[in-house]
């Protein structure tokens, strides 16, 4: 029998190993978001992980590099005309959102 009932308790850390650890902030990226009709004059809201950002088309913003991921992924299909019977022969993946990275900050 051990005469302290703590020393016979076990840590929070050996019951729990996954308790979310302080995680290593990301490194940001300074872009801008070209002007196009996919959005709207207020901005477009943008998320990655449960951060969300509101980003202006226009307007320098500092965000993860993790956004870049998700403007890369969004892409649409256009279609790509013949020149001289205006006809659709395929189509071709366009960025939706198109940006220019400004400056790349360190983490």
């Amino acid at each position: 029998m051990t005469s302290n009932l703590s020393d016979a308790l076990a840590t929070d850390e050996a019951v729990s190993p996954l308790t979310p650890k302080a995680a290593a902030p990301s490194k940001r990226v300074r872009i801008v978001l070209e002007e196009n009709e996919n959005i709207p004059p207020t901005g477009q809201f943008f998320g990655h992980n449960g951060a969300t950002f509101l980003l202006r088309p226009g307007d320098e913003a500092d965000v993860p590099v993790e956004i870049l991921t998700v403007l890369n992924d969004a892409v649409q299909d256009v279609p790509q005309l013949d020149p001289t019977t205006r006809q659709v022969v395929g189509y071709r993946k366009k960025l939706r959102f198109p940006y220019r990275v400004i400056q790349v900050q360190a983490a």
